[in-house]
């Protein structure tokens, strides 16, 4: 199913919309949301539709305001998007539908948003999966299932500026994670074809491609997306493939990747327990960082949910989602370090690891894992820089110089990581009592960027201490 314009909708559907429209400006919002939830049950792929629904709909909610009756409409909002979930597999329309009841009551419901792009994806409609994604994303940018997912929609309609910011925030957060950074050349192979590198038509589209690599990794890519991404995949054709043949670890592989996409986390790891059985599996990189990733995802599902339950009270759900944030940064830690212990020469794995042990307040031993992965070429320069951040927490900022320094030389273009580098660079001098060398690293930030961060209040406090 593609996206229809709402200029394409049957001329009394049109006049609807436009009364919608104008029922917006005029400020009656619930009029606005009776037309658009009509017009979605008789056209679900109408994009402008829903944007105009949503508009609506947290205008009413913002308005109203009101404790009390927030919390009656948020617990009225999850019990409908509890029913529209039991109808996703085999009426997706009907669960988009429910989707958006439930977002008339609580707009901001991030299980009705993912609901509707559950429904989305069901008929191929990434388009407003992808603008579902967003706004759970926008809510909770940390949430890696949810990013892999907007960054592979965004990717399937086009939009691979979009998609190139998503897959550098997954990589910043997974850096050693090999499904994101496969997302992630993925991104730029299609950023590329996009911006016209290879815009004519051509038979043989490989030719096109300087890179065999990069020719490779977007046909996997489209592949991966059609495997993992589309209805059409029968989880039970899956499992029969492996019971045919149950000694060929790539079958258990599929099948796992089928349920993780269904966010069926249970039975992915139920699975990948019985591919564990197999002596080839043991020594597999990529299904142990599988199984290391589910126990993280499930966790993550459950901070999720709990996040987004209105029938807790908030003193109780601050207090349980503190002890989920605590297990799961021990398990983030614990799961590294397991794939570092079996794998003591992926750099990758040390890299994370490493990050996680400086966010953890363990210096110490996060500068031994970023001294190994700087040998890597790709992590080179990160490694420098969180070198660079280990030495100034430890207050030793001629060091921090030092490393910082490799990784500011190394970065040709002013872009978000160079920016960052000058930025430490500049607290560094700060720190060691030397404000001409902080101001001039600044100045070079402001130049590119002014609203980096505080650079321009930095800017302007040192010329109005000049004069």
């Amino acid at each position: 199913m593609s996206t229809v314009p709402a200029s394409s909708l049957d001329p009394r559907d049109q006049k609807q919309f436009s009364n919608a429209i104008a029922a917006i400006d005029r400020g009656n919002f619930e009029y606005a949301v009776d037309i658009c939830i009509r017009l979605l049950e008789k056209t679900p792929s109408c994009l402008e539709v829903r944007s105009i629904l949503r508009d609506a709909q947290c205008r009413i909610f913002d308005k109203e305001g009101a404790f009390i009756a927030n919390l009656f409409k948020k617990a009225v909002s999850s019990a409908i998007s509890a029913w529209g979930r039991l109808k996703v597999k085999k009426q997706p329309d009907k669960a988009m539908i429910l989707g958006e009841k439930a977002l008339s009551f609580y707009p901001y419901s991030t299980v009705a948003l993912s609901l509707v792009a559950h429904g989305a994806r069901s008929v191929s409609l990434n388009e407003t999966e992808a603008f579902c994604l967003q706004s759970i994303c926008d809510r909770f940018p940390d949430n890696v299932t949810k990013l892999e997912r907007l960054c592979k929609a965004l990717i399937e309609i086009g939009q691979t500026d979009d998609a190139l910011v998503v897959a550098e925030k997954l990589i910043s957060l997974r850096p050693g994670n090999t499904d994101v950074q496969e997302l992630v050349k993925s991104a730029s192979v299609a950023h590329s074809i996009n911006r016209g590198k290879w815009a004519e038509k051509e038979k043989d589209f490989r030719s096109k491609l300087k890179d065999k690599d990069e020719t490779e990794a977007l046909e996997n890519s489209n592949k991966s997306f059609e495997d993992m991404g589309s209805e059409s995949i029968r989880t039970q054709d899956l499992i029969e493939q492996v019971h045919g043949d149950p000694q060929n670890v790539d079958h258990y592989k599929n099948l796992v990747k089928a349920l993780i996409a269904k966010e069926d986390y249970d039975n992915a790891l139920s699975w990948l327990n019985k591919a564990f059985k197999l002596p080839r599996a043991e020594a597999d990189l990529y299904l142990r960082q599988v199984r290391s990733d589910l126990h993280l995802k499930k966790t993550e599902r459950e901070l999720f949910i709990l996040q987004n339950d209105p029938s807790i009270e908030e003193s109780e759900k601050t207090e349980r989602i503190q002890r989920l944030d605590g297990k799961l940064a021990s398990l983030r830690l614990e799961e590294a370090k397991k794939l570092v212990d079996h794998f003591p020469n992926d750099y990758g794995q040390r890299f994370k690891y490493g990050e996680l042990l400086l966010r953890s307040g363990d210096i110490e031993n996060a500068i031994q894992q970023f001294q190994i992965s700087q040998r890597s070429p790709s992590l080179k320069s990160r490694s420098h820089v969180f070198l660079g951040r280990c030495f100034m927490g430890k207050g030793l900022f001629d060091l921090a110089l030092e490393q910082l320094k490799v990784a500011e030389e190394a970065a040709v273009v002013m872009d978000s990581f160079k920016k960052d580098v000058l930025y430490l660079i500049a607290s560094c001098y700060e720190s060691l009592g030397s404000p001409s060398d902080a101001i001039n690293n600044y100045k070079l930030i402001y130049a590119s960027d002014i609203k980096f961060k505080d650079v321009a209040s930095k800017i302007d406090a040192f010329y109005a201490q000049e004069k």
